[in-house]
């Protein structure tokens, strides 16, 4: 399982920068070795004595440019395979480093060190290498993009150990060249900085200053100088596996055993760009999404999990056409439309099975970047059975399908950017096509100081006869400095339509939004930062032309010098004219004012129990409808190795207005006033038997009742009048409950061993129960259960070489 990887205060979430002029940076000479250093966290080779050191490191937090509350030496070697570090972390009270033990890709509450190299040192991208004291490692990649983004699905393989001293901890890494992309010139300087987190002062800090009140990180890292007379190594690695799963009394009653085999490629094409390969791919032991009961118009979306499609895609994100999510998702075509008399459908996939995924993409020392990516799935049947004769038919609901995405990207001066992008989807035997074209570019002043970005696409899909649409964007702002700025307008027209390969909620939409932000981020009286921002939307359907709705809100997060942190907002919306809730093309509803608001407070989290609690109150005074969300979470940590999580989420929504069934002839349209309920709970917990050996536990029960009071038809004028003849049980009582426990053992570099169990239950009735324990129950005594088992062994071309000399 790929768990999503994080700095428990994100540096992202805390990095928010200015250009700075290349005669302030730093510098730090890595010194070439002719012998390898011995990987083990004591830095007594003698080379150490004669380098030079990175020191001085100064504060992002709380004291942002002041000298970090501690001293840092950190040191660079290097030789024909690998990059070498050794980080000296001086502490004068070793027994209150924060030592937790964590799954690797997730340092925590831990302290931690950490590096971003960017070969190229063009500020565009940078790779990460952080650790903990107790050795968890976690890799990161770092883009220029709209701001900077760290994609924590990036995996490296590297070596690593640390020790804790009287004096404080020691690091030292060894990175392989391997793991990185950097031109062959003779000589070149990289880009480097480096990271410290004392957790117990709750402070970030970094080597090359950071300034936090601009947008972007890495163009303020310093220089890494002395890397000359070294190429680029053979880039070459597989990673096979075989998977066995075991899964009781499944649909047919009977115990199944399924087994699986394929491979992961990589293969550096060159100095620049990397092939990544997924042959007969397996995501059994993905976690489960957290599905639940969707009364809106809108589909819903659920985060990307599988590790090929989240690493290294940064590219691929570009204009916002791809989601990745539609590759080997539920069959495009239903089977019921393919149902005649008297038949049944006995079997539907639920997912389409794909047989192979390959993507090119990597960043060249000019500033272009390229990424190409493939994917195709097999063709899907489902099993029709004439109720009469017994005799059963399969019928294609999806024939074989290539997914194709193609991305172009130029780096430009103070950096900006402009990029082009492509996604295709077409299937075989089947005249259904679908292709989205679109662009984003980023254009800044020579002070970074502000911003113009703009993205645009059109979309066109169909089979005999095509749909075409398109969208469009523009942003001005002022992103540097406490007081900062924007201006934003967009549109989507109703015929644009990526989401045979993308993902948008809602076109048909022209959006005006202005907002003012205002940041302080030096400790003052009680506060140790806070940061606000007020807005406005102008909202219109874009077709017809007509107003949707006005917003005005706001947003405030405060943290306290106790590190206790308070956040709000708020938001009111004049009367909607809705054209999305009725279902039909041209209808609308009128939609009453509404206001929300809602409230969070949490405790700090470096304490071993803390706590957070969220209160979310709307209401709609016009049809007398209120809702009240209330949620708990708590989280405790005992000792160095378990973690215990629980989060309760209760949420009570009263006269509720909204569709509810639709006439064959789509006249009559009903909607309902009805009371919505929902609880959910979800417990989640590890023990870290080392850094490399884990167990995790996560389960989940979503419970959500519908309970309708009254119906209504809707007029032509977006009111609502009484539907007395209206009896149909329209009502809900909707039970989602899955469990995901794995044990994962890393017993080489890259290479794995992964067992799984896990349950799912889904069931959607008519007749709401509010009895917690019942609805409980019954979600338990229908599950269906997988047991699998998974082993991946990882496999490098230069290990081979190494053992030939």
């Amino acid at each position: 399982m790929n768990y999503m990887k994080h700095l428990s205060i994100s540096i992202l979430a805390i990095l928010i920068v200015f250009d700075i002029s290349a005669q302030n940076k730093k510098s730090v000479e890595a010194y070439y070795i002719t012998a390898p250093l011995k990987i083990d966290g004591i830095l007594d080779e003698p080379v150490y004595r004669n380098a030079l050191p990175a020191k001085d490191f100064v504060q992002l937090q709380p004291y942002n440019g002041k000298p970090s509350l501690q001293p840092t030496e950190a040191y660079f070697f290097y030789d024909q395979t690998a990059i070498y570090v050794g980080a000296l972390l001086h502490d004068n009270k070793p027994d209150s480093i924060f030592n937790y033990l964590t799954e690797r890709d997730n340092i925590g509450m831990s302290d931690y060190f950490g590096v971003y190299l960017d070969p190229y040192n063009q500020g565009q991208l940078a790779y990460g290498f952080f650790i903990t004291p107790a050795g968890v490692q976690v890799d990161i990649k770092a883009i220029k993009s709209d701001g900077d983004n760290e994609d924590g699905n990036w995996n490296a393989v590297w070596e690593s150990k640390t020790q804790i001293t009287k004096e404080g901890w020691t690091v030292e890494m060894r990175i392989p060249f391997s793991a990185l992309r950097f031109s062959d010139k003779t000589v070149s300087n990289w880009g480097v900085n480096m990271f410290r987190n004392i957790r117990r002062y709750n402070s970030n800090n970094s080597w090359n200053f950071v300034d936090r009140k601009v947008s972007g990180f890495i163009h303020q890292e310093g220089q890494l100088t002395g890397i000359k007379d070294i190429k680029s190594p053979a880039r070459l690695s597989f990673s096979p596996y075989i998977a066995s799963y075991f899964q009781p009394n499944n649909s047919s009653g009977a115990s199944k055993f399924l087994y699986k085999g394929g491979l992961d490629l990589k293969y550096g094409i060159n100095d620049a760009f990397t092939l990544d390969m997924m042959l007969i791919p397996d995501f059994g032991q993905i976690q489960s999404d957290d599905q639940k009961l969707n009364l809106s118009p809108y589909e819903l979306y659920y985060d990307e999990k599988r590790q090929f499609f989240t690493e290294g895609t940064e590219l691929f994100q570009r204009a916002n056409i791809f989601y990745s999510r539609r590759i080997g998702a539920s069959p495009k075509f239903p089977a019921d439309n393919k149902l005649t008399d008297n038949e049944i459908i006995t079997y539907s996939p639920s997912e389409n099975q794909l047989v192979n995924a390959t993507k090119i993409s990597g960043r060249t020392d000019k500033g272009w970047g390229i990424g190409l990516l493939n994917a195709m799935s097999l063709t899907s049947n489902a099993i029709l059975k004439d109720t009469l004769t017994n005799i059963a038919r399969n019928v294609i609901v999806q024939p074989f399908t290539n997914y194709n995405v193609a991305v172009i990207d130029k780096s430009l001066k103070n950096n900006s950017y402009i990029s082009l992008i492509n996604t295709n989807v077409s299937m075989a035997n089947n005249p259904f096509h679908a292709n989205v074209t679109a662009t984003e570019f980023q254009i800044r002043d020579n002070s970074k100081t502000y911003v113009i970005k703009g993205k645009g696409g059109i979309s066109s899909r169909g089979d005999s006869i095509m749909e075409t649409g398109y969208y469009g964007s523009l942003t001005v702002e002022k992103n540097k400095g406490q007081f900062n700025w924007g201006l934003n307008e967009y549109f989507y027209s109703d015929k644009y339509n990526p989401n045979d390969l993308g993902y948008i909620q809602r076109n048909n939409q022209v959006n005006t939004e202005v907002w003012l932000f205002y940041q302080i981020i030096e400790p003052f009286w009680i506060l140790r930062e806070c940061q606000g921002d007020i807005f406005g939307a102008y909202d219109r359907v874009y077709n017809p032309s007509t107003l949707f709705d006005n917003e005005f809100g706001y947003d405030l997060f405060i943290q306290f010098k106790n590190n206790y942190s308070l956040s709000s907002s708020g938001k009111y919306s004049t009367n909607q004219f809705d054209y999305f809730e009725p279902r039909v093309t041209g209808r609308y509803y009128q939609n009453p004012q509404n206001l929300n608001l809602s409230f969070n407070l949490n405790t700090d989290q470096r304490k071993q129990l803390n706590f957070g609690i969220q209160y979310i109150y709307a209401t709609q005074p016009l049809i007398n409808h209120s809702t009240h969300e209330t949620s708990l979470s708590c989280n405790l940590r005992m000792g160095q190795r378990f973690n215990f999580n629980y989060n309760i989420d209760m949420n009570n929504s009263l006269n509720e207005h909204g569709f509810v069934d639709l006439s064959e002839n789509k006249d009559s349209i009903v909607f309902a006033k009805r009371d919505v309920s929902t609880l959910v709970n979800t417990f989640s917990t590890s023990y870290i038997i080392n850094n490399k050996t884990s167990l995790s536990l996560r389960a989940r029960h979503y419970w959500s009742g519908v309970e309708n009071n009254q119906f209504f038809l809707l007029q032509s004028n977006g009111l609502l009048t009484n539907n007395s003849e209206y009896s149909e049980n329209q009502d809900q009582n909707y039970n989602a409950f899955t469990v995901d426990m794995i044990f994962r053992w890393i017993f080489a570099p890259g290479s794995e061993l992964s067992l799984a169990w896990k349950t799912a239950s889904y069931s959607n009735e008519n007749k709401v129960v509010y009895n917690y324990m019942s609805n409980f129950q019954k979600a338990w005594l229908n599950q269906t259960n997988s047991l699998s088992l998974k082993v991946l062994y990882y496999v490098d071309v230069n290990s081979f070489k190494k053992k030939k000399t």
